[in-house]
């Protein structure tokens, strides 16, 4: 946490002192990990018999080893990524659901829901799900021009006993410490605790078996993926054995070897192995593991799938958990993040958070959606520049067919199997009258 001043802080925050944390991010193993949760189950099987003044919820070395796995796997932050680009962006809203149930978007308080610092919010929540637990800092002042949030800071979790609700100075030492349920601080420190250890408590050990296979592995390459020169002299003296060694080793770089009349030398190459193939199935495992963790489907952070059936399964599952993302952030906002923002009067009246039913498609899919609703529904031209950005006019009589182009002739191939009724529902006119309706102009073609 950064030191406040009187210029950054109105007096309800903690005191000006900063945080005081150790980091230790390198050279993790898989014992200190088990070690770890040895700590959190002595810290459940003993919580009810303890009281205040001692430090119990201590997960600052369980996060050293979450951030370690993080900072040193691509593939992790990659999903993550990911994951965060799904979930931010213009994809929700303040609104009131009215009579019928429909969510209404109300377009000016929507406003402090935009800009960086609502999306710190957001992926505060989310971090909530991986690491366990996120202490959200908002500071109670909206930028009069654009309406966003000002600040809004993530406290370093080291320094919080999430379970306890305190927050300590200095790291492991119960005092000097700040209770998150004072009147003073609970309008301005939103803890949004999981209960649990987090997504992360599974990746981790897989990622640090990942770090040291790939280190096997490197140390495989080195001692066998690379041909060996092989020297041959009739000299029997050591010293003549060693110059030629020498002379070969800087051969290597310089290019160039002078040998004895009677010198061989050659390349020895090893028989081929499907060795390596161990550490590499090993290292996709986990790729894929964590990939089915968080996003639901390792094609969608990238892995390929055999055929066209499976990746659209694998978008269904990323839709599903999605969905299960949305609503616990849309159930946390609501529940912890907006009656804080109606304490301060940044919002008013009776209006919830809630993400868009925008279902997210392939350009494939939008523009089989777009033909389907300009086919058969009224479509404005204003929808397709909001959807493609692309401003076109009002359409044209002759082209209009639905898909495919052409003159429009239903009732050419009619054969009397559908009803007057069901004709005139489907076509827009009577049987046997060409006085089709176009609808994106509101007129009649005779």
């Amino acid at each position: 946490m950064r030191k406040r001043t009187e210029k950054n802080s109105n007096g309800g925050f903690f005191t000006s002192e900063a945080l005081v944390s150790y980091y230790n991010l390198v050279k993790k193993q898989i014992t200190e990990y088990t070690d770890e949760l040895s700590r959190r189950c002595r810290y459940k099987s003993v919580v009810q018999q303890t009281n205040n003044g001692t430090v119990m919820d201590d997960r600052s070395r369980l996060i050293d080893l979450y951030d370690s796995c993080y900072i040193q796997n691509a593939h992790l932050q990659g999903v993550q990524e990911t994951l965060y680009s799904m979930l931010t962006g213009d994809r929700y809203m303040l609104a009131k659901q009215d009579e019928k149930g429909k969510w209404i978007k109300d377009t000016e308080q929507s406003r402090i829901t935009q800009g960086t610092q609502f999306e710190k919010i957001i992926k505060g929540i989310l971090d909530a799900m991986m690491y366990g637990y996120t202490l959200l800092e908002i500071k109670n002042e909206v930028c009069p021009v654009s309406g966003h949030l000002v600040e809004v800071n993530s406290i370093e979790r080291r320094n919080v006993l999430a379970d306890q609700r305190r927050v300590v100075q200095r790291q492991g030492e119960w005092m000097p410490n700040w209770n998150l349920d004072d009147e003073q601080y609970k309008h301005n420190y939103v803890l949004i605790n999981t209960g649990g250890f987090g997504m992360y408590a599974a990746t981790t050990p897989l990622i640090l078996a990942q770090k040291y296979t790939l280190s096997n592995w490197v140390n495989f390459s080195h001692t066998y993926g690379q041909p060996i020169i092989h020297g041959k002299t009739i000299s029997e003296d050591s010293a003549s054995r060693k110059r030629l060694a020498n002379d070969m080793a800087s051969a290597a770089q310089n290019k160039i070897i002078v040998t004895g009349k009677d010198d061989e030398i050659d390349i020895k190459n090893f028989a081929a192995s499907n060795s390596e193939k161990i550490y590499d199935n090993l290292i996709a495992y986990v790729d894929k593991c964590v990939s089915n963790l968080i996003l639901g489907s390792e094609s969608m952070a990238g892995g390929e799938q055999s055929y066209v059936g499976s990746t659209k399964a694998h978008e269904e599952i990323l839709r599903a958990r999605i969905k299960t993302y949305r609503t616990f952030i849309e159930n946390t906002i609501n529940e912890q993040i907006l009656p804080i923002l109606k304490y301060w009067g940044f919002v008013k009246g009776d209006v919830f958070f809630k993400y868009s039913n925008q279902v997210d498609m392939s350009n494939k899919d939008k523009i089989e959606l777009t033909k389907l609703l300009v086919t058969n529904y009224e479509f404005p031209p204003e929808e397709v520049e909001k959807m493609w950005g692309v401003e076109v006019g009002e359409q044209r009589l002759d082209t209009y067919d639905g898909v495919g182009g052409g003159n429009y002739s239903e009732g050419e191939n009619d054969h009397h199997i559908m009803s007057d009724a069901e004709y005139e529902k489907r076509y827009g006119h009577s049987r046997g009258v060409n006085n089709r309706v176009n609808f994106l102009r509101g007129m009649r073609k005779s």
